[in-house]
């Protein structure tokens, strides 16, 4: 095929695709807004009849007003002067009217007067009560048209469906009381329909039943009869295949029963002459099409074709003889063509020098790639060599880091475990009867072992953070309790050096918020205790406000540390939140402490996306502040019905230990609590014996999971506190196989007493089956409130 032929053809090919695409444009797009004109339409006529109807019927309610608001007729509702009818209200007057029907009703819904024309007898007669149903009567009832100053509305009468209008009798000063209505009416028959229709120009039928349909001949599609319609809607019926649109509303009467339907049929001429109109047009441009069509081909053989065809044989001339052919081109067709032919031996001589030229180049390139090879396998092995550096110092971290978590669980639980003993000893012993000097060096011995606890702690939480496993626990909580705890707790230590402990919250701060009420404590209770142990007079104040307004459903609150302490110098200042730094580094500081509380603040201060600042002048005290930002929950929560007895709990072992008994008490059997404890250190064994004796109740020891099993047998405990780390079986293998028991041993409650006091312990814990978790050195306060939490309100 030549290439005349082949561009022919995709021309030809491009020109049927334009004009498809046209004729689907046109089809698609133009042709339904035609449709919808023609729907427009015939919804509008209707519309118009409906306007119409309710013109009419405002009319027919003006003229009932005229009768109902005048003096004479209120007087004839009085006196019934038979001179008022004749005079006023002749059967000549409605006719000149257009009314066919007049009356008066009393407030009793009587007829005091009526008349109404007779279409057959061709005169008015006396109108009857029972011209329409008691419906109709109920809906138009005096008191009804009364109370809506007039209505207006359809009605099936006795001859026929009429328009009926009402209005209340009254003064024309619109005084009263009514003393009843004013009623007119006019027929809706054939009569006012055709003249409807002929006002508006416009052609409808009337539509009563099928069978009036069928038995007039109106030849209306079934489903334009008998479709339901809604109250007040305009119904359309699309008839495609006859190309004719209904469009129909129906007349409700007042007792809520259809009178008849009015359909208006409209013939789709508006889409027919759309129609017309886009076949011409695409006939239109399929003739501009082909003439452009045969233009171009011809155009496309006179300017390319025929210069192609003397280039082409140029270069078969050239090919054989190595010189042009004398045939040339005439510029009024291609010049370009006769200038790329010219350009033909100066190409070639470029082609052989650029070709030269590149095989230097290929040659040059050759040898640096192989240079530069050589150069990245020396690269790639020793990148190989700082990889496999790297994976052996990964591991020997991941070990490091690994046997530094190892150490410190161990190393948690070894000291914990003495620890235990030490504090609960001491506790033991401070619920003894001592002498003022045991007593001292009682105290002496717990506030070490307190501080040491403290110390221990604080180890732990840095190495936590460090290694990435602190975790915030999000939660609701109460901001007040969370500052009386605080405060509760550190009262002793401010009692003790006669300094004065207030905390103030600005009133406007929402009580209940969301975030980690543990970390904020902690980070409260450090800045406490720093400011605790760094004055010696005076007072430490906690202030809570807002930092700034309160955005959506988030509150930026600052809490601050006041104290009248030492303060800190401005070159301390900046390093205060260091490690094991204090404001007095030097051997002979007065205050002790190593220094890790401000560095684990400020960690949780940013855990929790705040900042941690002070303000402080040397001599002058110091105040140390941190900001969080806290969600405010969706529903006001309300007070913690135990709040007040957690406080009390959350209270120091020292303060709780005062209120204790120091004697043994004596409970009846149905208040002792049978509690097992499953414990291989004897100095652990003998504290939680001696707790639970002197408040009356009674424990039994077991040195190992075995023996608790074993126990288990025979008795039936209410609570059992298990130690972790035991030989022959240990608390977790004990914990799963007391829950594989059956009846109601499986279920009795077990509490971990442990020394390990790691990240996850207590999820582990949870995960074996046990309850709850207390860590050692036991706070007994934790553990009565874990154990009331666990067994029946009656042992307590």
């Amino acid at each position: 095929m030549s290439i005349q032929s082949k561009i022919g053809s995709l021309l030809a090919v491009l020109f049927l695709v334009l004009i498809a695409t046209s004729a689907a444009i046109l089809k698609t797009v133009v042709e339904p807004e035609f449709a919808d004109l023609d729907r427009e339409n015939t919804i509008h006529r209707s519309q118009q009849i409906q306007n119409t109807l309710n013109a009419e019927l405002k009319d027919l309610k003006i003229y009932s007003s005229d009768w109902g608001v005048w003096d004479d007729t209120y007087e004839y509702m009085v006196k019934k002067d038979p001179d008022f009818i004749a005079g006023s209200a002749p059967d000549d007057t409605f006719l000149l009217t257009d009314i066919h029907m007049m009356a008066f009703y009393d407030m009793n819904n009587d007829i005091v007067w009526g008349r109404w024309f007779d279409k057959e007898a061709d005169s008015f007669t006396d109108l009857d009560i029972t011209f329409v149903d008691a419906k109709t009567r109920s809906v138009m009832s005096p008191q009804a048209v009364v109370a809506n100053s007039g209505m207006a509305g359809f009605a099936q009468t006795t001859r026929g469906p009429m328009m009926i209008a009402a209005h209340p009798i009254l003064k024309s000063n619109q005084d009263g009381p009514a003393r009843g209505i004013a009623i007119t009416g006019r027929f809706l028959d054939q009569n006012r329909m055709e003249k409807i229709a002929k006002d508006l120009n416009a052609e409808f039928n009337t539509v009563v039943s099928l069978d009036q349909s069928i038995s007039e001949g109106q030849h209306l599609p079934l489903d334009v009869i008998s479709i339901p319609l809604q109250p007040g809607a305009i119904g359309l019926f699309d008839d495609q295949e006859n190309g004719m649109l209904y469009s129909y509303i129906d007349i409700i009467a007042m007792n809520d029963v259809k009178l008849m339907r009015l359909v208006h049929p409209h013939q789709m001429e508006i889409l027919s002459k759309g129609q017309f109109a886009i076949s011409t047009v695409l006939q239109l441009f399929a003739a501009f099409f082909a003439i452009a069509l045969i233009f171009i081909v011809f155009s496309l053989h006179r300017i390319v074709l025929n210069p192609l065809g003397t280039l082409r044989r140029k270069i078969n001339a050239m090919k054989r003889s190595e010189t042009l052919s004398t045939e040339t081109i005439p510029e009024t067709q291609s010049n370009e063509l006769l200038l790329a032919l010219e350009s033909f031996d100066a190409m070639e001589s470029e082609i052989r020098q650029h070709q030269s030229d590149l095989e230097d180049k290929v040659r040059d390139r050759t040898h640096w790639l192989q240079e530069t090879n050589d150069r990245l396998e020396e690269e790639v092995i020793e990148r190989q060599r700082t990889e496999e550096s790297l994976r052996a110092a990964k591991v020997e971290a991941e070990q490091a880091s690994h046997s530094k978590s190892e150490f410190l669980a161990t190393m948690s639980h070894e000291i914990r475990t003495p620890m235990n003993g030490i504090v609960g000893m001491t506790n033991l012993m401070l619920e003894s009867q001592l002498d003022e000097e045991q007593l001292d060096y009682t105290n002496s011995i717990k506030s070490s072992a307190d501080h040491l606890l403290l110390l221990i702690n604080d180890i732990l939480d840095i190495s936590k953070l460090d290694a990435g496993v602190s975790k915030l626990e999000i939660s609701d909580f109460s901001l007040t309790e969370v500052i009386e705890s605080v405060t509760s707790t550190q009262k002793p230590n401010a009692l003790s050096k006669n300094l004065t402990l207030l905390s103030e919250m600005d009133p406007g701060l929402p009580d209940w918020v969301r975030n980690d009420p543990t970390r904020l404590r902690q980070v409260l209770f450090n800045l406490v205790s720093n400011a605790i142990k760094f004055t010696d007079e005076g007072h430490i104040k906690i202030s809570v406000t807002p930092l700034k307004p309160r955005s959506g459903n988030v509150q930026w609150i600052k809490f601050s540390v006041e104290d009248t302490g030492i303060g800190i110098s401005a070159p301390d200042q900046k390093r205060i939140f260091e490690r094991f730094t204090q404001a007095d580094g030097s051997s002979s500081r007065k205050h002790g402490g190593v220094g890790l509380g401000l560095s684990i603040a400020k960690h949780l201060s940013q855990q929790m996306k705040g900042e941690i600042g002070l303000e402080s002048t040397l001599g002058n005290g110091s105040t140390f502040w941190f900001t969080v930002p806290f969600e405010i929950p969706g529903s006001d929560q309300k007070q913690n019905p135990n709040s007040s007895r957690d406080t009390e709990q959350n209270k120091p072992v020292s303060e709780t230990l005062m209120k204790q008994i120091t004697e043994t008490v004596a409970l009846s059997a149905n208040k002792q609590l049978q509690v097992l404890i499953v414990e291989d250190n004897k100095i652990n064994q003998m504290l939680l014996t001696k707790f639970f004796t002197k408040r009356g109740h009674v424990s039994d020891i077991a040195f190992n999971g075995l023996e608790a099993l074993e126990y288990l047998k025979h008795k039936d405990p209410d609570i059992i506190l298990m130690d972790i780390q035991m030989p022959e079986m240990d608390g977790i293998e004990a914990t799963k196989a007391i829950r594989m028991l059956s009846g109601a041993k499986s279920k009795i409650p077990i509490i971990a007493v442990t020394a390990n006091a790691m990240k996850g312990d207590r999820n582990t814990y949870i995960a074996a089956g046990m309850d709850d978790y207390v860590a050692k050195p036991i706070d007994f306060d934790q553990l009565m409130k874990i154990i009331r939490k666990n067994v029946p309100a009656e042992k307590l």
